[in-house]
């Protein structure tokens, strides 16, 4: 039931999507986990670091965040007809693939990272057919290098531009020149600001440049998160499977919006081994372009059963990794 009333385009999702959010970060507001981030960068220390001093704040506006990433993403696929039809599935499935552990329940920098890339994500998709598109080619690059100035490894989407440049427009070397233009402007407005201030040293440029969540590399997981990624990727590898089972359907558009997807999931398994830290907060960026495969997969299933059993069995091994790790 909960699948087919996220399938229809149905305006009370707006309402249930945050409703859903809130029933699956309860847990958030009542933990006791450790929030301390080390060796952040700039903008998530102005932003976001002092309020984890205040729990219950950093909690809700980290869940306001994903909640607005979920229906800004489901904005971008169904303004832009990425999937077949228009539904709330992608915003669905974003809130769970952003809840499914207790540590990513809190503002951490990836979560920030995430907002920024996506609207970069909305500029590169809209700018197809343009005559002329410099204002997204640059709007583009500010945006992704503002997600590195939150988390250092989403570093690697850089490189989707060029991608989206290439499937979407014409060569034009002028709107190239103005993203890298973009990527630059805000590094060069924080390095400014550190000179200004006579705090340009070895640490902030460390800082900037190579950041950790703590001091050394190691594998935060937890045995029962073994247990949720395996169900997890074993959906979206059904969703993957689906994806070039129907590679002739839809428009170009929608063609090369799939292909944009498919090269910022290579990117955001990049963007976890770059990390000095691998948790399961290092995953995030994975759960955009996961959320959009597995939205098209869904929408796809003819047998009203199965869709349903599929996502009951994903929501329960979120729920019980929650309750196991709390």
């Amino acid at each position: 039931m909960l699948i087919q009333f996220f399938k229809n385009n149905n305006p009370s999702s707006f309402i249930f999507i945050p409703l859903f959010a809130l029933v699956l970060w309860i847990a958030g507001f009542f933990s006791q986990q450790d929030r301390v981030i080390k060796y952040t960068l700039p903008l998530y220390e102005v932003i976001a670091k002092p309020l984890n001093s205040f729990h219950f704040i950093a909690t809700l506006i980290a869940l306001i965040l994903v909640v607005s990433e979920a229906l800004l993403l489901n904005y971008i696929v169904n303004e832009n007809e990425i999937l077949v039809k228009p539904s709330f599935l992608p915003a669905l499935f974003y809130v769970v693939f952003m809840s499914n552990d207790p540590r990513m329940l809190m503002a951490y920098p990836l979560l920030f990272a995430n907002f920024f890339i996506l609207l970069g994500i909305h500029k590169i998709v809209s700018s197809y057919r343009k005559d002329i598109a410099f204002s997204n080619a640059f709007d583009a690059g500010v945006l992704f290098s503002l997600a590195t100035l939150f988390y250092f490894p989403s570093i690697v989407f850089i490189p989707l531009l060029g991608v989206g440049f290439v499937l979407f427009r014409p060569f034009i070397w002028r709107e190239w020149v103005i993203s890298f233009m973009g990527i630059l402007l805000p590094h060069l407005f924080v390095i400014s600001y550190y000179f200004w201030n006579d705090s340009f040293v070895t640490d902030e440029i460390g800082k900037m440049f190579y950041p950790s969540l703590r001091n050394k590399s190691n594998l935060d997981f937890s045995q029962h998160f073994y247990f949720i990624l395996s169900v997890g990727w074993l959906i979206v590898l059904f969703s993957f499977g689906k994806l070039f089972a129907g590679s002739s359907e839809g428009s170009q558009k929608n063609k090369k919006s799939i292909r944009l997807l498919v090269w910022f999931s290579c990117l955001a398994l990049i963007s976890v081994f770059i990390a000095r830290e691998v948790s399961v907060q290092s995953f995030s960026a994975l759960a955009i372009p996961s959320s959009v495969f597995c939205a098209n997969y869904f929408l796809k299933i003819k047998k009203k059963w199965w869709d349903e059993f599929l996502f009951f069995i994903l929501l329960i091994t979120v729920i019980v990794n929650q309750i196991l790790n709390y």
